[in-house]
């Protein structure tokens, strides 16, 4: 796993990235901002791995992820996908030039309860603002930094109105650091479960003895191992369902299911 500082300008501290492009490529590394990126799918699918989680996307759909979760796309097979990001600094970029203060608690927008893909349906009022930020973004005149401002203020007062604040203290409040000594494990599951993958081998990459592997495992993601490696195969298979005209068999093969 990789950490990909931005170099954000301090005067502005908002990078945007229009027509974005990801392919189909198998994931080998996931990689964690440190700053908050919300990106927007203009076309195609595909899925996004996030921390333990496996979440299929869509056009249209939108990304939340904090500087607290490891993360990366690939596109459904045989296809790419267009994307819009913006990565910023809500406390930097919002205070107090669109606002005197603002609500923002990133844990409320990771964790294994949250889903860092939100559908229009799920969310339309957060939708149709970061419709109108893509457009915003595509313009540049005198008043364009004004704008995109308050377009992401209202993005982030929604979020917070939307999702609101969890009243457990535990899990959602890790970091990149706590879950450092277990990423090798996840990485090799984000990159390789549909291999025949073994507790054992997952835990030399940690070095870890098993015992003590699974115990933190369990400990930080809430099930063990084995359990996610069997959730992370069905999520994928899910998102394949949803996106391939391929036989089910076929899918529980690429997978990892050989029964």
């Amino acid at each position: 796993m990789r950490f990909s500082p931005l170099e954000l300008n301090p005067e502005f501290p908002l990078d945007i990235v229009l027509d974005g492009v990801r392919d189909d490529a198998p994931i080998t590394q996931l990689h964690i901002h440190d700053a908050f990126e919300l990106g927007y799918c203009l076309s195609g699918s595909g899925t996004f791995y996030v921390g333990s989680k496996i979440l299929p996307f869509h056009e249209g759909d939108i990304t939340v992820l904090t500087d607290r979760e490891f993360h990366r796309c690939r596109s459904s097979p045989g296809t790419s996908s267009r994307w819009a990001w913006f990565f910023f600094e809500p406390t930097r970029l919002l205070v107090p030039h669109a606002a005197p203060s603002i609500c923002w608690e990133p844990a409320r927008f990771c964790g294994a309860r949250f889903g860092n893909v939100l559908r229009p349906a799920q969310v339309p009022r957060i939708a149709e603002l970061v419709q109108f930020l893509v457009n915003e973004a595509r313009r540049s005149d005198a008043v364009t930094r004004v704008n995109l401002r308050a377009l992401l203020l209202l993005v982030v007062n929604e979020l917070h109105r939307h999702f609101k604040k969890s009243q457990r203290s535990g899990r959602a409040d890790l970091s990149a650091q706590a879950l450092a000594r277990i990423a090798p494990a996840l990485q090799g599951i984000a990159a390789g479960f549909q291999d025949p993958l073994t507790i054992p081998e997952l835990a030399r990459r940690c070095g870890m003895s098993v015992r003590s592997f699974q115990q933190h495992f369990t400990r930080l993601i809430g099930h063990s191992p084995q359990q996610h490696l069997v959730k992370s195969r069905v999520q994928a298979a899910t998102a394949l369902l949803a996106d391939s005209e391929s036989a089910i068999a076929d899918i529980a093969y690429r997978c990892g299911f050989n029964t």
